[in-house]
């Protein structure tokens, strides 16, 4: 505890033993001083216990920092001991939802018991590639180290995976197959890897059964050979087996079941080819009931369905279905004589049983990649923790070398570090005199006994030389304890002698010789022969089968089984040490098979035995914290000083200078050529002196602030006072100055007022007394007299309008009757609704064009309205549902999505066979027959004649120059006819190699072509062939072009410029020909051309899938390290450097020197890929809605792999990276609007990127910001939000790593939004969407028109 005791502070956090939690979490209530007997404690649950500590070395463990909680290296912990450990997974495990995490070069993997999205295509694609180091933990992780270390050292490489029974060791394996076969697979999966994969489903169905801790244990160990060639390509496969459990065959515990083989067949009974093998229910069976009923199905299973899947499996190793039907035969009669009951009578009743038994001693295998122990062990147990007591003194070995290698690399003076070694445990079983000696020498006695065999065990290693890993039980006298590494064991002695010598006799083993499916299992050893790993063929259990003539009939065979098994070891582990290992120990959370249960005490458990507890030992032990000097200058500048220093030399003797006065004790630390390294616990030290140095800092910065602040708020307030008050007496005496001119104006205004007041009262008085009374005479008689002319007027109107609306009503009533028995009128009153109606039918006309749907109910209802065959409100019914069927987008959207999934698939089909038909054509050409058939091989090819109209005599034909070269070439003009197509055009039509075809030009001189000459000129050909009544001549072009166009397509495959050309012509000639098939108002062709329409139009969707394959190639080792990686604002990410160890096994990635050799790939290089594609795209001139596609799918797969790779990588998850990959972004963005590619929906998928960068910008603390983030993040899926959340690293001290609460949060607001939306973290990269081409009626075509170049080589054909 030398230089840590000063971080026993009051409030620092400490581990403490708990019965049930192994560790608790607790803090220091008081500071310790040297010498206190006890410490005081608050646990985490509110208890304060008084802790015993008897030294300074007897301190509880210090718990790490919260930037370091949920590291995903174990190793980059500042204290590394159990507590650590065990407490870092659980946070990884339960808050993050992440199985995997590294340890060294160890990685960790937890069991989940569920299904996780993370193993899909597009986490291979993201892991393909990349830096072991910057990716997050995962299987593809270590698999990806392992193969490009291969490809890269060429040296061998193995990938070590351990466990208990259902720790996942299968499902790793499985995974890491598949990852070989992808990656080694080139572009698509060849027979090699199909085969490496068909082995999985074959060794779990004769290898696998239920136990009462897994589904699906392997019950053999497995050791799989994948061969690669120079390339990385996968070129052969070999797999062996290890260690024997025969006896599940013939004996299952309760709960248990059998190999899966065995139900899988008596499922499967029903079917045709297996009624011959007499099969009834498993439950019938007694070597498939002896687990109960209520293991007779694993849920979730379908043994009818796996068996399928074995047989396939089967088939596509070579098996026929005669040998496994063979072999299912052998299973079935297995399970026959099983119920078969056999007893001894007479002289042959011995051998009868033993007959028996060796029929039932199938050879199946153990799985030993855990450390065993039950409640009685026996001889397999006892193989199975030998096994891995070799296992991990090798992989202790190799941890420990790694560590020294770092150490002599960096020229540390250091020390020896001691580790546990268990080579005398290992020499205790297999050493002279040892456990497995005198096993096998008992068993060659003709007496030999289990007693006599426990007797000399302890005679020699507890009496004579005893042992300190050999014990003997108080109780027991046929017993044996053996200390392993990882626990204490006790073997009862029972049974080791039988199993031990596996007695097979002369009889059955000539039997089985003599069968034609597994007689290669029995033949005969030659004399000395070894078991060897490298042997093509497999041996029976107990060994070599000489037996001379005239020798006895039950002689048993004296190899034992454990001889044997020594022998395999030993060879196993040569075969190890020969390779670079890579090490994934899988851990069991729980024995409850509970999805994301953690029980601490299964856990450590399991810790313990398999070694990371001892790798990070071995770790601490030495130096386990190392920094290059200028990331310990970059972290600790302020406690180094030296404001001067610029390069390395200096940083380096500035560390060396400055690190004795922070860390007295010189054994705390070492220094390097290029690392600085620390003990565990001085990191924690110097983070706790750099934090007091920048509080004392940041105390004085306060001070000082605080005081400018005070002084300058002082002198603004005393400034602001006086400018108040100043302009207040300003105000109060403009105030005065204005109330005594208000005052003045208001007597004048009062004294006029008064006086007109009184004026206007007397003018009235007077005038109401002078002419009031001729006022009212002169008003009452006109009143009267208007009166009387009003009544006189009124009864003279109202007479008129009596009898003129009596006479308008008769006639009114005379029409309306006569109107009555017409329809006329009913149709004017509707001319506004017809015009409507026609209206609305073309509008329903357009609808059904583009989406097929049929209106013919509205029509008819429309035609009987307009006929007067209905009325009116039958009539507005018919309109409303036509309004409906206009209003239902919903429809439209449904019917659109499924046209585009049919699309979808029917270009991956067409995807497909273009790749089969590019295979085929690969194999055809390495043929010699093929090459003799494409020699002679003619295509009748027409070619347009330009000019005025002339007669066919005046045209003649200079070919003899062409025909000569022909002959040089081996091929030969058939033919010659000229024929007047019309009075406008003179055509000629020539039968010339497809070699000379247009297909053949040169690049530069095809680039120079106008767009669509190839397929203008093709398409006057065929026109006139046709026209002259030749259709077979027609067809016979159409298909030579089409030909021709593939092979030109094949032989560009990698340019974009020729393919885009390609595509044009291929889009132009399906037009040119759909226009002249369908519309009568042209010259329609008369020849049935239905089919290479169809072929035309194939190729022009193959054309862009080449297209687009050729970006993509171009575009996808750039991605990364554009769009993440590439810094286009300078140093913006050298704010901080990460607290963490490096994972890699050397001081540098090789394949960075070789990244670093070039330039470092920019947005400039993705911008330049695209600018290439949209020049060639818009050379050829062709449809925009083509190129926004085209891009639409190119911006997929940048947006695509960026996001997945950010999601994965720890590093690229902070606030100063956000910011520039934002910027990178908007880079492509600002491209693709430039040149309105918007419009096909290219910068919309953007947006989860975008929406990515903006959450690591955003403030992750508060509830608001929680809320926020949600609203804003609605292109992510909860598993991306989360995942970045989680994966946020700071890289300043400006920046806070984001707590669990706030991610609880998050994840409870985006549980509302989700619903029932499928768990996705990783974004498909490989979705393809489908290509539409549009239908552009091209403009008529003239001969006449066209400029054909002399440089297309036609020039023999001129006017005469």
């Amino acid at each position: 505890m030398i230089g840590t005791v000063e971080l026993y502070t009051k409030g620092a956090s400490v581990w403490v033993p708990d019965p049930d939690e192994v560790w608790v979490s607790a803090k220091l209530l008081q500071d310790y001083s040297p010498g206190d007997k006890n410490v005081l404690l608050q646990i985490n649950d509110g208890r304060e216990v008084l802790y015993p500590v008897a030294s300074p070395a007897g301190l509880p463990p210090l718990g790490n920092p919260d930037i370091l909680e949920g590291e995903n290296d174990l190793t980059a912990l500042s204290f590394l001991h159990e507590p650590a450990v065990l407490h870092n997974l659980r946070v990884r495990f339960l808050d993050y939802s992440s199985i995997y995490t590294y340890c060294g070069i160890v990685l960790v993997a937890l069991n989940p018991y569920d299904q996780l999205p993370i193993y899909g295509e597009e986490v291979i694609d993201a892991y393909s590639g990349q830096d072991m180091a910057d990716m997050e933990p995962h299987i593809f992780s270590v698999a990806e180290e392992a193969y490009r270390t291969m490809t890269r050292e060429e040296k061998n490489q193995s990938i070590i995976i351990s466990g208990e029974s259902g720790a996942g060791k299968t499902v790793s394996a499985k995974f890491t197959m598949r990852y070989f076969a992808v990656v080694g697979g080139a572009a698509q999966q060849t027979s090699v890897e199909e085969r490496v994969l068909a082995s999985n489903p074959i060794m779990e169905s004769f290898g696998n059964a239920k136990t009462t801790r897994n589904n699906n244990s392997s019950r053999f160990g497995k050791y799989i050979e994948i061969g690669f060639g120079r390339k990385g390509d996968i070129i052969g496969a070999n797999m062996k087996t290890y260690l024997l459990e025969k006896s599940r065959v013939v004996f299952q515990s309760s709960q248990e079941r059998n190999y899966h083989i065995f139900y899988q067949l008596c499922s499967s009974r029903n079917l045709p080819e297996m009624r011959v093998l007499q099969l009834d229910a498993a439950e019938t069976f007694h070597y498939t009931n002896q687990g109960g009923r209520d293991s007779l199905q694993i849920p979730g299973t379908d043994d009818i369905m796996d068996l399928e899947h074995t047989r396939n499996a089967l088939t596509i190793l070579g098996v026929l279905p005669e040998q496994q039907m063979e072999l299912f035969r052998i299973l079935a009669a297995v399970l026959h004589l099983g119920n078969v009951h056999i007893q001894a009578s007479g002289r042959g009743g011995d051998r009868s049983y033993i007959d028996l038994m060796i029929l039932c001693s199938f050879p199946f295998i153990h799985f030993f990649g855990r450390f065993e122990t039950f409640e009685k062990n026996s001889f397999e147990q006892f193989c199975i923790n030998y096994a891995n007591e070799k296992l991990q003194q090798q992989f202790n070995r190799h941890v420990f070398q790694l560590e020294q290698e770092e150490y002599v690399r960096e020229e540390l003076p250091w020390s020896r570090i001691e580790f546990s070694d268990n080579q005398p445990c290992i020499a205790l079983i297999e050493g002279q005199l040892g456990v497995l000696d005198l096993l096998d020498e008992e068993c060659r006695m003709p007496k030999g006994s289990e007693e006599n065999w426990a007797r000399k065990l302890y005679d020699q290693h507890q009496s004579n030389k005893p042992s300190p890993h050999f014990r003997k039980p108080r109780m027991s006298n046929s017993a044996f304890i053996i200390l392993h590494f990882a626990d204490m064991v006790q073997y009862e002695c029972d049974g080791f002698l039988e199993k031990n010598r596996d007695t097979v006799f002369e009889e059955p083993i000539n039997v089985l010789r003599a069968s034609q499916l597994v007689a290669e299992l029995f033949q005969q050893a030659p004399a000395g022969g070894n078991l060897s790993l490298s042997a093509g063929k497999s041996s029976i259990p107990n060994g070599s089968l000489c037996s001379g003539p005239g020798k006895r009939a039950h002689r048993e065979h004296k190899l034992t089984v454990s001889f044997q098994f020594r022998q395999s070891l030993q060879l196993l582990m040569e075969a190890l040490n020969s390779t670079t290992p890579h090490y994934v120990r899988c851990i069991k959370p729980n024995d409850l098979k509970e999805p994301f249960v953690f029980d601490p005490k299964r856990a450590v458990q399991q810790l313990r035995a398999c070694g990371v507890l001892e790798t990070i030992r071995i770790s601490a032990a030495g130096f386990p914290s190392r920094w290059t000097y200028a990331e310990f200058y970059s972290r600790y500048r302020v406690l180094l000083g030296g404001s001067g220093v610029r390069n390395q030399e200096q940083i380096q003797a500035l560390c060396q200078l400055a690190l004795p006065q922070l860390i007295p004790d010189p054994e705390q630390y070492c220094f390097g050529k290029t690392k600085v390294f620390f003990r565990a616990g001085q990191v924690a030290l110097l983070e706790r002196l750099r934090a007091e140095r920048l509080r004392a800092a940041g105390v004085i910065i306060q001070s000082w602030v605080k005081g400018w602040l005070g002084r300058r708020r002082y002198h603004k307030t005393r400034w602001a006072t006086l400018t108040i008050q100043r302009y207040t007496r300003g105000a109060l005496a403009r105030r005065l100055a204005d109330m005594l001119r208000y005052t003045k104006a208001a007597v004048v205004i009062q004294k006029t007022y008064r006086m007109v007041a009184i004026r206007q009262m007397f003018l009235t008085i007077r005038k109401a007394v002078v002419e009031r009374a001729a006022v009212l005479l002169q008003s009452a008689v006109r009143g009267w007299l208007a009166r009387q002319a009003f009544r006189r007027v009124r009864a003279a109107v109202v007479l008129v309008q009596c009898c003129v609306r009596r006479k308008a009503a008769r006639r009114e009533l005379l029409r309306r009757k006569a109107e009555a028995r017409s329809v006329e009128k009913f149709r004017e009153l509707n001319k506004g609704m017809e015009v409507k109606l026609m209206q609305l039918q073309l509008r329903a006309d357009h609808q059904v064009r583009e989406t097929g749907g049929c209106f013919g109910t509205e029509r008819e209802g429309a035609g009987m309205v307009v006929s007067g065959w209905i009325g009116p409100g039958v009539f507005m019914r018919l309109l409303f549902g036509l309004y409906d069927r206009f209003s239902g987008t919903q429809q439209d959207k449904t019917l659109t999505a499924e046209l585009d999934e049919e699309r979808r698939k029917y270009q991956g089909l067409l995807r497909e066979f273009t790749r089969l038909e590019q295979r085929y054509d690969n194999l055809r050409e390495m043929s010699m027959l093929t090459e003799v058939l494409m020699f002679y091989q003619l295509a009748w090819v027409p070619v347009c004649l330009l000019g005025q109209p002339k007669t066919a005599s005046e045209l003649a034909l200079t070919s003899a120059p062409a025909k000569v070269d022909y002959e040089k070439k081996g091929q030969f003009i058939k033919s010659l006819c000229v024929s007047k197509f019309n009075t406008n055009h003179h055509l000629v039509v020539l039968c010339l190699p497809t070699s000379l075809c247009f297909p053949d030009v040169r690049v530069d001189v095809g680039l120079s072509l106008p767009p669509g000459l190839a397929a203008k000129v093709l398409f006057l050909c065929v026109r006139q062939a046709d026209g002259s009544g030749d259709k077979a001549r027609a067809r016979s072009l159409c298909a030579a072009t089409v030909t021709a166009i593939k092979g030109a397509l094949k032989k560009h495959c990698n340019d974009v410029d020729m393919t885009a050309m390609w595509l044009k012509n291929s889009c132009l000639l399906t037009d040119l020909l759909t226009q002249h098939s369908t519309r009568q108002d042209l010259v329609p062709l008369t020849t049935d051309l239905s089919d290479f329409i169809r072929a035309l139009s194939d190729l022009c969707i193959q054309s862009y899938q080449q297209l687009l394959s050729v970006t993509e190639s171009r575009l996808q080792p750039i991605i990364v390290p554009s769009m993440l990686e590439s810094e286009m604002i300078p140093g913006l990410s050298a704010s901080g450097v990460k607290l963490g160890g490096s994972r890699k096994r050397t001081g540098s990635d090789p394949r960075a020197g070789e990244r670093g050799a070039g330039e470092a790939p920019s947005m400039a290089a993705v911008l330049r890929v695209l600018g290439a594609l949209h020049m060639a795209l818009s050379r050829q001139a062709l449809p925009p809605t083509v190129t926004e596609q085209a891009f639409r799918q190119l911006t997929h797969l940048l947006s695509a792999s960026a996001l997945n790779s950010l999601l994965l990588r720890k590093d690229m998850c902070s606030w100063s990276r956000g910011l520039q990959i934002r910027y990178n972004v908007s880079l492509l963005e600002e491209w693709l609007r430039s040149r309105e590619l918007q419009a096909g929906g290219a910068v919309a998928l953007l947006e989860p990127l975008i929406q990515a960068t903006q959450l690591l910008q955003v403030g992750k603390k508060t509830e608001a910001d929680a809320q926020a983030l949600v609203h804003s993040c609605n292109a992510l899926s909860t598993q991306q939000i989360v995942k970045i959340l989680t994966l946020y690293t700071p890289h300043s001290d400006l920046e806070e790593r984001v707590t669990l609460n706030f991610i609880r949060v998050v994840q409870g607001l985006l549980k509302e939004r989700s619903g029932n939306q499928a768990p996705q973290l990783l974004l498909d990269v490989r979705r393809v969407f489908p290509v539409t081409f549009p239908y552009l009626p091209p403009s008529p075509i003239r001969a006449d028109q066209l400029d054909i170049p002399d440089s297309l080589k036609i020039s023999f054909l001129r006017r005469t």
